[in-house]
């Protein structure tokens, strides 16, 4: 078993990830590995700075310079760069990166991210120019948060259509510090140090994430040494991370809100689109005890949800009014939509149809698990019945993206951006959803969207945000359950650096191993 290593670092993990291929990977599994083999302009720093550049750092690009009307700005690519085949990372590699994330056959749920970005072009084999047709406050995050940088040499002839089945997205090459090793579905993805990197290679030889789909396991697997790393601590298993003399339990902020989406778009219980009706949300959102739910399923590990934004976001309102939890308006208003109690069944119908919907949840996730049951309690309460739909995360993310629900239980990773709010929650364009599952649309969000992504000052551009926060929650987008507070479980052998609550997993590279420690055993050969 050569994973018995001294730099091998294990991390415990639910899922498998959902893709390798940056423009179409969604979720968090998928996004710690793309964003350790492939790199991106630059990164920014800790303090998640989104307006102007003066929050980022180098990576790819050395430099960069903007043009005097700030409508292009000339990135200038490290010359040390290479892929991990050992060819030149060149200027044309980003302007075919930004044609593949905009290519409508590829149909990446990213491509929105750069509307507003006319092109990149090639000034030389070391300088691509990104171009714009106006000026905002997010330009230069807009393309150097968003953008990983992908080979031309090695994707340009593969078929669009069929990229996601081809041998590069299941074996990957990048130009990051870590490089694809190998990937073996349900059971463990290996990445190894780039030795030759032009950034330096990383002092941890491997990385290597186990799935372990039953949290109980994978909290197990931390606290008996067979993992290094837990994203998040849930539970028992945060009491005895607490108490280990092995283990630390790292506070790195959070970034994730839990929410139940509605389905605009989809005919339930034999009615047309009722979820397009705000009384219906406003009603099922008065039906939750959402306090109760939140402490019943996460304790003090976790908060009620303020909206589609969490504590970490400096544009927050902590004290923005909320739906309140109110049995009796709850009741009154389906009874005024004509769902009335049926006094045997205790079921609302209307019309010869029942009142109820299925509740979509990924069956790795025992925290979502136990807020469906408990949502489930709650709303039959009040005679609505639900079914809990308990799917792979493959499937779940694939019916989210297809529409193909009632009600789903998303846990978002927000963007440290606050104008990407807009991809989840402004108006969808044409059947195209992007992040907008619920197909959810409101004019006066798009509105005050547009106004906040074009204020350059920071207290206009915060006050705007929180107009829109406000709305969402006024208009019950969703239902607003919770936000996790992220504590991660780091065995003590392992000294890492700043973690940062968009993206724990982003400084890695320049993790260490604490002198004289005993290597983790992996659980697997």
């Amino acid at each position: 078993m050569d994973d018995v290593r001294r730099d091998v670092l294990t991390i415990a993990t639910p899922a498998d990830p959902d893709a390798l291929l940056p423009p179409l990977v969604q979720t968090t599994q998928g996004k710690q590995v793309v964003d350790l083999v492939f790199d991106h302009l630059a990164q920014p720093a800790e303090q998640l700075e989104m307006l102007g550049d003066a929050g980022f750092r180098s990576q790819l690009a050395t430099s960069w310079k903007w043009s005097p009307d700030s409508l292009s700005i000339e990135f200038h690519i490290d010359p040390r760069a290479r892929w991990h085949d050992g060819v030149s990372v060149r200027a044309n590699d980003v302007s075919f990166s930004f044609a593949l994330y905009t290519d409508t056959i590829l149909a990446s749920p990213h491509q929105h991210a750069f509307d507003g970005i006319d092109s990149i072009t090639v000034r030389d084999s070391l300088t691509a120019v990104a171009w714009w047709s106006k000026r905002h406050p997010e330009q230069f995050a807009q393309l150097a948060y968003n953008l990983a940088i992908l080979p031309q040499h090695l994707l340009a002839s593969l078929p669009r259509a069929t990229l996601a089945q081809s041998a590069f997205a299941a074996n990957p090459v990048g130009s990051g510090r870590y490089k694809f090793d190998r990937w073996t579905p349900h059971r463990d993805l290996v990445l190894s140090s780039d030795r030759n990197n032009y950034r330096g290679a990383p002092e941890i030889g491997r990385v290597i994430w186990i799935v372990t789909a039953d949290p109980t396991a994978a909290n197990l697997s931390v606290i008996a040494g067979q993992a290094d790393v837990l994203e998040q601590l849930r539970g028992d298993a945060f009491v005895k991370v607490r108490q280990s003399a092995n283990i630390s339990a790292v506070d790195y902020g959070s970034f994730d809100y839990a929410y139940l989406t509605f389905n605009s778009a989809r005919t339930v219980s034999g009615k047309s689109r009722y979820f397009n009706d705000r009384s219906v949300r406003v009603a099922l959102t008065a039906a939750i005890d959402r306090r109760s739910v939140v402490m019943n399923a996460l304790d003090s590990i976790g908060s009620v949800a303020l909206g589609p934004v969490t504590r970490a976001d400096p544009s927050v309102d902590t004290s923005m009014k909320q739906i309140a939890f109110d049995h009796a308006r709850a009741n009154g208003m389906l009874d005024s939509l004509g769902w009335l109690m049926d006094p045997k069944s205790g079921i609302r119908r209307q019309a010869g149809h029942n009142l109820e919907f299925e509740i979509l949840v990924p069956s790795t996730s025992s925290t979502r698990q136990r807020v469906a049951v408990l949502l489930q309690s709650q709303l039959r309460a009040v005679g609505i019945t639900t079914t809990i739909a308990s799917v792979e995360p493959g499937v779940f993310y694939a019916r989210m993206s297809e529409g193909n629900f009632d009600t789903a239980l998303n846990m978002w990773h927000a963007d440290p951006s606050p104008s990407s709010i807009a991809a989840v929650w402004g108006t969808a364009r044409g059947k195209d959803s992007g992040m907008n599952f619920g197909r959810y649309s409101n004019a006066p969000v798009d509105l005050l969207l547009d106004s906040a992504s074009n204020a350059f000052d920071v207290a206009s551009r915060s006050a705007l945000l929180r107009r829109v926060h406000q709305n969402l929650v006024d208009d019950a987008a969703a239902i607003w359950l919770y936000e996790p507070r992220n504590f991660a479980a780091i065995n003590r052998r392992i000294m890492s650096s700043a973690m940062r609550a968009d993206a724990w997993w982003a400084n890695i590279a320049d993790w260490k191993l604490a002198a004289g420690s005993s290597p983790t055993v992996a659980s697997r050969p």
